[in-house]
């Protein structure tokens, strides 16, 4: 599994106690990878014939290791203490591919502006609201921005910057596979690398292209705002001494469209005891693994039954709202192969966007063309 703080390594090892616990015979060995590398990973594992029976599955990465997984439908039809209609439909949907369902999703969740409320309440400024307008939204970044702090943070994962070009009502796919090059895709992706060349309220983003650098950023206060999903509160609260809130992204022209993620736990095609697998699986997405997760401020439960409680343990200004108002009009973030590759290339060519060096468009061309060969 994936995880990038300790905070997060917690949880997994306490889901694969919870595994021992109701079935003594079963032992799970937690296992994490930084979530940049995570998939690359499990490439090199499945070609070497040495992946583990239980892997994590983020939906946006099904095109490119959905292969690698087993089918579960088979599996949990015989177990009568399962129903997949327990969990969100738009990410257990997420987590198919050609019919079959190679994971239940343990969160999901719409990408949501994070904001350092007392770097506003310092400012004099009102707290951001589901609907705060672009305008809105530059007042403030302007504003946040002085001695050396900064009003906004991204870099160039297509994370931080797609949720714009749906709000101004582009596409980035066309026929299933990735369309950087219309005009709307680089008019969202311009507005957000133009925060850094032209507005001057987000920082410029470092040749090294480092993972979660806006996450960063954020949290060691350099930066007031950053986009980020509910998944990563936990990483969040662990690590500020400053109170957190969440918003919406800002509308253009009274439209805000975010992306959605999620991710969940499959059985992998190499497994050779996919039935134990499955009663291990079926653990740390049930029921009560969901409320633990929920309480720790992990994820958002995709477990329906579990997501209030998530509401009122995480204690974050405006979460409620926030994420109501973004499933609302969320897009269900579908991708295409070779995301993954995309996703590095983004980042890593985005930075000279970021400085000014190259235009966005020139960028976003350069990417489209690698990954279209």
């Amino acid at each position: 599994m994936s995880a990038d703080s300790q905070a997060e390594v917690d949880v997994w090892k306490h889901l694969a106690d919870m595994v021992h616990e109701k079935h003594p015979n079963i032992t799970v060995t937690f296992e994490s990878t930084a979530f940049q590398s995570y998939y690359d990973k499990l490439n090199t594992q499945a070609a070497s014939n040495s992946l583990p029976c239980i892997a994590g599955l983020q939906a946006q990465r099904v095109p490119d290791v959905g292969k690698l997984f087993k089918d579960l439908k088979p599996l949990y039809e015989k177990d009568t203490s399962f129903s997949l209609a327990s969990y969100e439909e738009s990410i257990t949907k997420g987590l198919t591919q050609d019919g079959k369902q190679l994971a239940v999703p343990y969160d999901l969740g719409p990408y949501v502006l994070y904001y350092n409320k007392d770097m506003f309440d310092a400012a004099g400024i009102p707290a951001p609201k589901p609907g705060w307008t672009k305008d809105e939204f530059l007042a403030a970044a302007k504003a946040l921005t002085n001695d050396g702090k900064y009003g906004y943070a991204a870099d160039g994962t297509p994370d931080m910057w797609l949720p714009y070009v749906l709000s101004i009502g582009g596409d980035y796919l066309k026929d299933g596979e990735p369309d950087l090059t219309n005009d709307k895709v680089v008019e969202g992706f311009s507005f957000v690398t133009g925060l850094a060349t032209d507005e001057k309220v987000a920082p410029v983003v470092p040749a090294t292209g480092t993972a979660n650098w806006p996450a960063d950023q954020f949290r060691n206060g350099n930066a007031a705002m950053y986009i980020d999903g509910p998944w990563q509160l936990i990483n969040a609260k662990k690590n500020v001494d400053f109170t957190l809130g969440l918003a919406t992204v800002p509308a253009f022209d009274g439209k805000s469209v975010t992306t959605m993620s999620g991710t969940g736990f499959g059985v992998t095609a190499a497994c050779e005891h996919p039935e134990e697998a499955w009663k291990a699986v079926s653990v740390i997405i049930g029921k009560d693994a969901q409320e633990y997760i929920a309480n720790a401020g992990r994820g958002f439960p995709a477990y329906t039954e579990a997501q209030e409680l998530w509401y009122s343990t995480a204690s974050v200004d405006g979460a409620k709202e926030a994420i109501d108002a973004a499933l609302e009009t969320v897009d269900v973030y579908e991708t295409a192969p070779k995301w993954n590759r995309l996703s590095a290339l983004l980042q890593q060519y985005a930075v000279e966007a970021f400085s000014g060096s190259k235009s966005p468009r020139d960028v976003l061309t350069q990417v489209q063309q690698q990954v279209s060969q």
